[in-house]
């Protein structure tokens, strides 16, 4: 068990880590790129080192210099047949992307992960790549990791999303970009779009109009240069903690300020907060710039809809707040919280109850009312689950001294957590 004593306030800037999305795919994209291709600012976790240990095996030249990667790779036509499985670890956005690469290969390749990713559906990206022709077999009728990825002649197709998730459509364009042919993928409702900026960047001719993306496949990738932003989903928990601790003022420098990922701001903004956001200039398509926010009032209110795919991973950081709103926090229509690194409305609910918090739980989310009075033998649980233990530290900082059963998790996404709430200007009580 992990305890924190309680604090007062906040204060002071910080840099979140590099964006852990842009970084799983600017390693991918140089390994299927034929040439010499550069990372620069990558996020170094468990998860993203899972993806750089995959080009490794796939016949990439990794090359380490200060904060940028060089990549040397024989492009996306000449990939090795690794002797060994390929071990996402708990990344679900490696297995899933790297599946949609390694779909059109040609070759055998076996993926696998931790018992939290085994437990993960893959049949959301499984489905629609066998559409294209592929040839991958899993447990449970294929919906379950490991995965062997087989020789198959896979054609262009055109596909329509069935779950709105970012990663099952980076795997269908990334199978789509090697496969002769005009291929498209339409959302219903517009998710994350790094890997179309960075297919563009490395060459690939790729168009979007309504919701439809095309590709126009088979063509060889260009090496680039790709450098990384802060991750904004990081950036949300200091975005909460600024509002759940008082007389907080924190400064967020170099966030990436994409704007299908930015949509916690937009809820921030329904919940009657205020903050100022300085956008510089893009680099590789990427937007970034610097965010500050101070302690204030949070109205409260429901979220729900197309908002919500662009939120997914801030869900746990806007649920803590909701203990600290003038009215009741509503989360819907997000089922796909049940198949992340843990159930995470399950493990919200358990945590937020425990607190004394009154909290109704629905399929596709939960509600959360202020908090009246807290439960001070509480005891959090983070379910090994990057984001929930993320919150739990907040809301045992904020507290006081309430016990958490884990914390090592947090370097899936941000080894670097307590170091950064540490180098705020922290008032202890």
């Amino acid at each position: 068990m992990k305890r924190f004593e309680k604090i007062r306030s906040l204060r002071g800037e910080i840099t979140v880590p590099p964006d852990k999305s842009v970084t799983h795919r600017g390693f991918l994209l140089s390994l299927m790129a034929e040439g010499v291709s550069y990372v620069s600012n990558p996020l170094l976790s468990r998860d993203t080192l899972s993806t750089l240990s995959a080009v490794e095996m796939l016949g990439g030249e990794v090359t380490k210099n200060a904060d940028c990667f060089k990549i040397k790779s024989p492009g996306f036509r000449c990939f090795k047949e690794p002797s060994d499985i390929i071990d996402c670890g708990n990344s679900g956005t490696t297995a899933r992307l790297i599946t949609g690469v390694l779909a059109p290969q040609g070759k055998f390749f076996v993926l696998t992960g931790d018992d939290s990713l085994k437990k993960r559906p893959m049949d959301r990206v499984v489905d629609p790549l066998s559409w294209m022709g592929a040839k991958i077999y899993g447990r449970e009728d294929n919906r379950l990791l490991p995965l062997a990825v087989t020789p198959a002649r896979m054609f262009s197709a055109d596909i329509k999303a069935a779950v709105k998730s970012a990663q099952v459509k980076s795997a269908v364009l990334l199978a789509a970009s090697q496969i002769d042919g005009k291929s498209s993928y339409t959302e219903t409702t517009p998710t994350r779009n790094h890997s179309e900026i960075m297919l563009r960047q490395f060459g690939c001719d790729l168009t979007v109009k309504n919701n439809i993306i095309t590709v126009h496949g088979g063509g060889k990738l260009s090496p680039s240069k790709v450098r990384v932003p802060g991750d904004f989903s990081s950036s949300a928990f200091f975005l909460a903690a600024a509002l759940m601790f008082e007389n907080s003022e924190i400064l967020i420098r170099n966030v990436g300020l994409n704007a299908t990922r930015t949509g916690l701001l937009d809820v921030l903004k329904s919940f009657g907060v205020k903050f100022d956001v300085d956008l510089k200039n893009s680099e590789d398509g990427e937007p970034f710039g610097d965010i500050s926010i101070k302690s204030q009032n949070v109205q409260g209110g429901k979220i729900s809809g197309d908002i919500i795919a662009n939120v997914i991973d801030e869900i746990p950081a806007i649920a803590a707040l909701g203990l600290f709103a003038d009215k009741p926090v509503e989360i819907r229509d997000a089922g796909e919280l049940r198949v992340k690194e843990s159930d995470r409305i399950s493990a919200l609910v358990c945590n937020l109850r425990s607190l004394g918090a009154e909290v109704q739980e629905f399929d596709d989310g939960l509600k959360i009312s202020p908090l009246e009075s807290v439960n001070m033998k509480a005891e959090l649980k983070s379910f090994d689950d990057h984001r929930i233990a993320m919150v739990n530290i907040l809301l045992s900082k904020r507290f006081g001294n309430l016990p958490i059963d884990d914390i090592a998790c947090v370097d899936v996404s941000f080894p670097e957590f307590l170091q950064n709430i540490e180098k705020l200007e922290v008032t202890s009580c």
